[in-house]
């Protein structure tokens, strides 16, 4: 019956899109969005610091923030989370001193 091939056409294309909202996780999302918050809260507090201790330590911060963001692009990609990867700062783009 052609109707039905094309029925099962229609819906084999919309199994990877369910696929991935099966997978999806709500909390990776929502971890991604804080580290890249503290991220532009660390560039903007750095650009605010005169002690060289405080500046040094939001250096020290912002290595952690990115070693943080890295992993959590990764778990993301693991995944194949394709949706909360779009439109996220690639790994060496995350916000910050440029």
């Amino acid at each position: 019956m052609p109707g039905t091939a094309r029925l099962q056409s229609l819906l084999s294309k919309r199994v990877t899109r369910d696929a991935e909202h099966n997978r999806y996780c709500p909390e990776l999302e929502e971890d991604l969005k804080e580290c890249l918050w503290c991220l532009r809260r660390n560039a903007m507090m750095f650009d605010l610091e005169v002690d060289p201790d405080l500046i040094e330590q939001r250096i020290y911060e912002r290595q952690a923030l990115l070693c943080r963001y890295r992993y959590l692009i990764q778990k993301a990609r693991e995944l194949g989370l394709h949706t909360i990867l779009s439109g996220r700062p690639a790994e060496g783009g995350a916000p910050g001193w440029g």
